[in-house]
């Protein structure tokens, strides 16, 4: 049996990488051990693999392809929550952001759902989310309205600047210009 071993080094154009998708893409090297990447002086993105045999260069190249593209357009996150336990809410929810992320031209979807869960910071799925966001992975989230993420004016906002930190972006369909959500109609 070949034991040989080769230091897989990939490099690939750093084009269609802006800063965000960057961002998203260093979160998704770094989730995996023993890959790293950098920018180097000729425009370009090196990937490190480390020591790989050398029949695994082309699932390796296929591996940093899906990573490189996932980094570019992100995954688009569905987040669902009620207070009280209710699948038909849940589903109702995530019917209208999936319909929504499609008039957006939104893919590559992933729904996280919280049901029965009346603070957001204390649920599994708003955690698991936020744990994808910092690894990279989401480029949108969605959520019905901002109630679903919040009541606090002030901590939508924060929340908000965070994201953007990791490279991602809120949109309700129901208020689609951001924090309005206690204004008063005239």
């Amino acid at each position: 049996m070949n034991r040989e071993k080769i230091n897989l080094t990939i490099e690939m154009p750093k084009t269609g990488f802006d800063d965000p998708a960057l961002r998203r893409l260093s979160g998704l090297v770094a989730a995996h051990k023993g890959l790293s990447f950098e920018k180097t002086p000729e425009d370009t993105l090196r990937f490190d693999l480390g020591e790989r045999a050398p029949h695994e260069a082309q699932d390796g190249a296929a591996f940093i392809a899906a990573l490189c593209e996932t980094a570019r357009n992100g995954q688009t996150a569905l987040y669902c929550r009620t207070a009280v336990a209710d699948p038909a809410g849940i589903a109702a929810q995530r019917e209208a952001l999936e319909r929504f992320a499609g008039e957006q031209g939104f893919g590559n979807i992933v729904c996280y759902e919280d049901d029965g869960y009346s603070h957001r910071d204390f649920s599994p799925a708003f955690l698991q989310l936020e744990k994808d966001v910092q690894s990279g992975k989401i480029q949108r989230v969605l959520s019905e309205d901002l109630f679903r993420l919040g009541r606090n004016t002030a901590g939508l906002v924060n929340w908000h600047i965070w994201l953007q930190k990791y490279g991602a972006n809120l949109f309700t369909p129901q208020r689609p210009m951001g924090f309005n959500a206690y204004a008063k109609k005239a």
